[in-house]
């Protein structure tokens, strides 16, 4: 055999025996990040824990949810994944937040195995655990305030962004006349919705609106409360929140001062 014939037959070698490699290579990356947790999972779960928490807070609080969210990166083997929370607020009457964490954490599934923590300046936080690395915690904020977090283990892909509404709904129609009381209208709208295990949603309609002056919300706004609803104490935090039946609406400066954010909230 020729020379210039076994160096081709050496080529070709070459070439087929890169060819299995490669495929070797792409089927295994395919089985391992198939065998990945993937945030699709990771929402619902983390959903699942933000509506339970909701849920088990009855109508002792005005409640907002909010989106999924990536909080940092992480490695999975060789893959970039990420971290991923859920959170809702809760709006208590001041010097309420331990009631209302006690209250949680006895009603609770018992699959959370809630526990809470030493009290720190006369409030406890609840931490509960569910499978595949989910966690949930409820802490107080500031007074009156409590967040519901829901944190994920490291999971691959990314969480949506939340949609707008998807038309005119008395939520929006609420939030434009409310801040229309302020002078302003809504720049941003969106909705949030989270299952509840025995059926319905919570639904969360948040605006922000464009700028305006936001000092003095609670003086501005004392005519929004309806008739027999309860406006939980705000102390010198400025926003005005109440609960009406399954109807809960939030009304509070944005974090720079230049807007209004409003969310109006109905529960399951």
């Amino acid at each position: 055999m020729k020379l210039g014939a076994r160096r081709l037959i050496a080529a070709g070698t070459v070439v087929v025996a890169i060819g299995v490699l490669g495929g070797a290579v792409a089927g295994w990356w395919r089985w391992d990040t198939d065998r990945r947790p993937h945030v699709g999972q990771v929402v619902a779960d983390l959903n699942a824990a933000v509506a339970d928490v909701v849920v088990a807070a009855g109508d002792g609080a005005a409640v907002a949810v909010s989106p999924v969210v990536e909080s940092a990166r992480c490695r999975l083997g060789l893959h970039r994944g990420g971290l991923f929370s859920a959170r809702a607020d809760l709006y208590t009457d001041t010097g309420g937040e331990d009631e209302l964490i006690a209250a949680i954490a006895q009603r609770l599934p018992a699959r959370y195995a809630a526990g809470l923590g030493p009290s720190i300046a006369g409030v406890r936080t609840l931490r509960g655990a569910l499978g595949d690395g989910v966690t949930v915690s409820v802490s107080r904020v500031s007074p009156g305030w409590l967040a519901v977090v829901a944190r994920s283990a490291c999971s691959l892909g990314r969480a949506a962004a939340p949609s707008p509404p998807a038309g005119a709904t008395a939520a929006t129609t609420a939030l434009t006349g409310l801040l229309g009381r302020l002078g302003t209208r809504p720049a941003t709208l969106t909705d949030q919705r989270v299952s509840c295990a025995a059926g319905g949603q919570v639904d969360t309609v948040g605006a922000v609106s464009e700028p305006v002056d936001s000092a003095g919300l609670a003086g501005r706004l004392t005519g929004i409360v309806p008739a027999g609803a309860h406006r939980f104490t705000a102390g010198e935090s400025n926003r005005v929140v109440y609960r009406a039946g399954a109807v809960s609406v939030i009304v509070a400066a944005s974090d720079d001062g230049t807007a209004v954010t409003a969310q109006y909230t109905t529960v399951c």
